[in-house]
């Protein structure tokens, strides 16, 4: 064999072999630029789309309460039932206020019953994790196919395809359960689509007047870079615990918002993903503690309401919520003292319901939203049926259901 023949000596390529050259120059360097920016957007989620706007309150499930009573709310609106974390013991099975398991959920509170009544009147009925009190089940169990068996057990046993996550405290500064917990529910999510459905994610975080903290972006982060399709940020605004300069709680929690607003935007475009067409605001909620705050001197009141959510109808927020069902109420004459927050009233005086009337205006929301399938037969008959069990008594030590501020 024979090597390849040089060129004549001082002969000049030919024009052709020049722009061949020049092509194959630009040709490498645009790999080179545009493969670390593919790579990027591959290992991101997609942009989110713009969902259903929606009002749906937190309601306390181990409150205190007559185990044969309706589920709170009127109407389409819907009801987030909080919250569920690890079993005693934290372990890796989950248990309503690390409580009751979801069979005991069913006997000693007739929560079954309950949930399909209200799903029977219209309303969606979804399930957050997490809260305040207790240990969260990304933290509890040690592998991720754990995790995704329990967050599973609770959205099958209960039949959403909306899920909510409020994350404080430890949960939200546990690095590596934060991991376990966006593999968990890009898993989740991917096991939905193969059924030809959807499981919408709500990601519920504590703001201050500056937006959220390092912890919460962090949480974003990693659920985005896991692959999740986050359907929206809920910020919680209330609880701030520094000087409100002379704002009322609702002007703070619209400075807190915009705050949130912007720091989407930013991440969202540093992680090269899309927002919807109404930009941050269409992937946002908005969830105050109504009524008198765990922090003295912060009290939110209907006037408050009122302007949150002439607020959210403009900015065409996708959510707003409020802490909670439970406490949309005056409190009784014999309720110890008013400065200090209860489980079950505001500590204001109000109307029964006016909470919810007021934040709730101008929002619907759709049975797809959470989960909620038009009852069957069956379950219709369920719902209606009178509660024959024997209601058990909270246990000795119910979890505090109002948030640290």
């Amino acid at each position: 064999m024979t090597g390849p023949s040089a060129p004549p000596s001082g002969g000049r390529p030919s024009v052709w072999r020049v722009l061949v050259g020049l092509l194959v120059a630009l040709t490498v360097a645009t790999g080179i630029i545009v493969v670390p920016w593919f790579l990027l957007r591959h290992e991101a989620a997609p942009g989110a789309a713009e969902g259903p706007r929606w009002f749906g309150g937190y309601y306390d499930v181990t409150a205190a309460h007559p185990a044969a009573a309706a589920l709170p709310g009127a109407g389409s609106d819907a009801v987030v039932l909080a919250f569920v974390t690890a079993g005693p013991g934290d372990a890796c099975s989950p248990a309503w206020g690390g409580v009751y398991s979801l069979a005991e959920a069913s006997r000693a509170l007739d929560l079954d019953r309950r949930i399909a009544q209200k799903r029977e009147a219209g309303a969606a009925v979804t399930v957050s994790f997490g809260g305040a009190r207790g240990t969260e089940l990304a933290s509890a169990c040690g592998a991720v196919g754990d995790l995704v068996s329990a967050y599973a057990k609770v959205l099958e046993h209960y039949t959403v395809t909306t899920v909510d996550f409020d994350l404080e405290n430890t949960a939200l500064g546990d690095v590596v359960a934060g991991d376990r917990r966006a593999a968990a529910i890009a898993g989740l999510q991917a096991r939905a689509r193969a059924k030809g459905s959807d499981l919408a994610v709500w990601l519920t975080l504590p703001s201050d007047q500056d937006g959220l903290g390092t912890d919460g972006l962090r949480a974003i982060r990693q659920l985005l870079q896991a692959g999740v399709r986050l359907t929206g940020i809920n910020a919680m605004t209330m609880d701030y615990g520094t000087p409100l300069a002379d704002r009322s709680m609702a002007r703070t929690a619209i400075t807190a918002l915009t705050a949130v607003h912007d720091q989407l935007g930013r991440l969202y475009d540093d992680l090269h993903l899309a927002l919807p067409d109404g930009g941050a605001w269409a992937i946002m909620g908005a969830t105050p503690m109504i009524g008198q705050n765990d922090v003295n001197g912060e009290v939110f009141a209907l006037d408050d309401a009122a302007t949150l959510n002439a607020f959210a109808q403009k900015q065409r927020i996708a959510r707003v919520s409020m802490w909670s069902l439970n406490r949309d109420r005056a409190c009784d004459a014999d309720h110890p003292d008013g400065r200090t927050a209860s489980d079950s009233c505001s500590g204001i005086a109000q109307g029964e319901a006016a909470f919810a009337a007021v934040l709730g205006r101008g929002f619907a929301v759709e049975h797809a939203l959470a989960g909620s399938p038009a009852p069957t037969a069956a379950t219709a008959g369920e719902a209606t049926a009178p509660f024959t069990g024997s209601p058990a008594p909270p246990p000795a030590s119910t979890p505090a259901p109002t948030r640290d501020p």
